[in-house]
């Protein structure tokens, strides 16, 4: 795991922090901790960045190419037997 060293935090932020940490139980440490982890939890104009990135580089398939697929796969398979259970299809 990473390690971090905070400098410069002023002297009455650390002190109310202290006291925040220590109302909820947690110490400094562990309180900070989880800031961090909260605060590097990706934002939704992040995530709505990384979505429009993948769909730019797949290929759009249409609901009528998927049912043809389907139809191509049955009409290739039928009368084979099928793998898992051994039946026809």
């Amino acid at each position: 795991m990473a390690s971090m060293v905070i400098r410069n935090i002023p002297d009455d932020v650390f002190e109310r922090f202290r006291q925040r940490a220590k109302a909820a139980g947690k110490s400094a440490e562990q309180l900070a901790r989880e800031a961090i982890a909260e605060k590097a939890v990706p934002d939704r104009a992040e995530i709505i960045r990384r979505i429009d990135e993948i769909r730019a580089g797949t290929k759009r398939v249409s609901g009528f190419d998927i049912i043809e697929e389907i139809r191509r796969d049955r009409e290739t398979n039928l009368g084979k037997d099928d793998p898992e259970t051994g039946d026809d299809r």
